[in-house]
Order: C-alpha cells, then structure tokens, then sequence
C-alpha cells in the first residue's frame, strides 16, 4: 500500500493484508518497523502464532466474529473455528509522513459488520535518533449493523487474556524484551496497568533499542504485555468486560509510538521524549 521514509530510511512499510490466509483473519498492517539506524522492531507470521502481524488493529471476537486470527477461546478451550472475519482497505490516500483512508470489516458469514476511518502519521522527533508514529482508528457499525460488541478470551473466562485492540508484535532478540512503566520495571508491573505509556527494550545484533507506547492521556486502557516467549504488547479494549459501539457512540482508538536506537532506563527519560511528541501533535478529538 505505501511507505514512510524519513532522514532517508524506510521506517514504516504498510501492507494491506490480501495475501494473508483466511484463518489468519487477514487485515491491514505495518511491518516491518524499523529504528532510523535500520533495526528491525516486529514480525509478521512468526512460526509461533503466525497470525501476529507486525503492528495491526484485531480484537477476538467482534459480534461472534474472530478478526485476531488462529483459535477462539471456548468452554471446551482453544478451539480452531470457521468463524474467521477479515479487514479489507480501500481509498487510501499517502502524503508526506501521513496515510489515511478506510478499513471494511467483514464478518465470518461475509457481510459487512464494521467501517473504520484508520491513519498513521510518521516524524522525527526532537530527541537525535528518534522517530514517532500515531497509529489511530475510529471504528463504527456498517449500514445493516446497529451495534457492535467488542469481546476477549478474559472476558470468555480465559485468565489475563484480555488482549484485543491496536498490538505490538515485536520482533525476537539477543536477550529478553526489558519492560518499563509507570508502576514499575518488568512485565508483572505493567501487564493490566493502567500506566500512560509502555517501554519495550530490545537488544538485536548487538544493538540496544527502545520503543516507547503510549496511550492518549485520559483515556487510558489495561495492558497487555507479554515477554515469555515472544514480545508483544498493546492496550486491552476488552480487558475484563466486553466494549460497545454503535454510530453515535463509535469506538475511538489510538496508540503513539516512539522509536528509539538507543537503550532507555528510566521514567524521567521516557516522559521527557513523551512531552514533546504529545505538545507537538495535532488535535485528533474531531
């Protein structure tokens, strides 16, 4: 679909997602992401949940549909169902730094179930050797739909799964992802926290990088942050109870991002490069 490039490096690819597999729940994405200095921050397809793609917007279940791709929690368990939905893009439009347009989500039974006005912005940051990226979606019911409900695997009685929304999949390193928020270092502090912004550390190639997330202030959603395994993180929009929206009341989702070559350890740093990015960011409430 398109590409972002700044100080000369492609930072952001953008994929539209035809070519990925039914029970994956094809969609829209961004991979690969990578640092100004060329290192690469996500994965697509990893041989361990290969419906993880890079930087993407999915949820587990949207009306009975499931647009997070792989299994659907059930009373029995994880389950393998046909009841995959899939995100289709069109009209998008690519400017300096900016791509905008509209995502039509279908679901399992092929009609129309949600449209999603969706745009990313990409630029450098104030700080030397950081890049931000704003990834927002306003999402509502299509025509024929009068509301959407918007569930997890922790609300389907599944423990501390309560991922769905705007997540991370972040690519492997030399050691474990280091994880800093608000409330503290490590994945127990910031799993479920309510913490404004989320620093993911990796060490690749020799080379220490930092991706700092972060959430529109006062409008702030649990964490889900995992390490063991894999890394991957993103708020939670059905943490523990499922999220409506209909035409009126649409669905308003947004995560920043600040790439970083270079490691960071502490609070003080991140809150600093955050301060700019969110002075410098226009008005999105409209």
């Amino acid at each position: 679909m398109g590409s972002f490039q700044l100080q000369g490096a492609t930072v952001a690819q953008v994929r539209n997602g035809v070519d990925v597999a039914a029970v994956l729940a094809p969609r829209p994405y961004l991979h690969p992401l990578r640092t100004l200095g060329g290192v690469t921050l996500t994965e697509a397809g990893p041989a361990d949940h290969p419906h993880h793609l890079g930087l993407s917007l999915a949820f587990s279940d949207v009306n009975g549909s499931n647009f997070w791709g792989g299994s659907t929690f059930t009373r029995r368990g994880p389950e393998v169902l046909p009841n995959h939905g899939r995100q289709v893009p069109s009209n998008w439009r690519f400017t300096e730094g900016t791509g905008e347009g509209t995502v039509t989500w279908f679901g399992s039974d092929g009609g129309e179930l949600a449209l999603e006005q969706r745009s990313y912005n990409c630029r450098m940051h104030h700080a030397a050797d950081t890049w931000s990226l704003s990834f927002d979606s306003v999402l509502r019911p299509a025509a024929e739909v009068e509301r959407l409900s918007v569930s997890s695997s922790a609300v389907k009685g599944r423990a501390g799964a309560g991922y769905g929304g705007i997540f991370w999949r972040f690519a492997s390193g030399d050691t474990p992802a280091e994880v800093l928020c608000s409330e503290g270092a490590g994945t127990v502090a910031a799993h479920g926290s309510l913490s404004p912004w989320l620093m993911v550390g990796i060490r690749q190639g020799g080379k220490d990088v930092s991706v700092v997330l972060a959430q529109e202030p006062g409008n702030l959603l649990p964490w889900f942050v995992r390490t063991e395994g894999y890394a991957g993180a993103g708020p939670a929009v059905a943490w523990n109870q499922p999220a409506t929206a209909d035409r009126a009341h649409p669905l308003r989702l947004s995560l920043h991002a600040l790439v970083h070559d270079g490691r960071i350890t502490s609070n003080r740093h991140v809150e600093e490069l955050l301060l700019h990015h969110f002075s410098s960011t226009p008005d999105r409430t409209s």
